[in-house]
């Protein structure tokens, strides 16, 4: 019997919405194998430079279990270095630090959510079973190019 997770995931994975982040290039699905899905988010340095992240997320037991989702180094397989991690304003900075689980620091991932209480104080962002993957790549990809208003405001000043 298939588990019924695998099945909400590939729904999530073909939605409009989703495809349509693939399609743009912000976002692209890189391995997914249940309950492991392994992908990479567009972003803007500092300095202006387009790039992109890689992420690891468990999705076990979706959409019931909030997914954990990892900065991950695709290409090496490991946790990132310091030097690795996305750099930009305050929202960056909080969302890809090193802490405790080693998980992105958002309300709707696995860990944080309960960690301070996040999922409680900020509702809009904490996870619910009726949320889908699209909801979580958004979510990274508003972060990751955020970076990008301080590069057009330094341009036109």
């Amino acid at each position: 019997m298939e588990n019924p997770a695998l099945g909400l995931i590939e729904g999530d994975l073909a939605t409009e919405g989703f495809r349509a982040g693939c399609d743009e290039g912000r976002w692209r699905v890189v391995d997914f194998v249940y309950p492991r899905l392994d992908f990479k988010v567009s972003a803007i340095d500092l300095d202006g430079t387009a790039t992109e992240y890689g992420f690891r997320a468990d999705l076990t037991n979706y959409p019931g279990l909030a997914p954990e989702v990892k900065l991950w180094n695709l290409e090496e397989d490991r946790k990132p270095l310091a030097g690795e991690r996305p750099k930009g304003g305050n929202r960056v900075t909080e969302t890809f630090k090193d802490w405790g689980s080693g998980t992105v620091y958002r309300p709707w991932d696995r860990h944080t959510g309960p960690h301070n209480n996040n999922a409680v104080a900020k509702p809009h962002l904490a996870w619910r079973k009726d949320r889908d993957l699209t909801f979580i790549f958004e979510d990274l990809h508003g972060i990751l190019v955020s970076n990008g208003r301080k590069v057009a405001a330094r341009a036109a000043a």
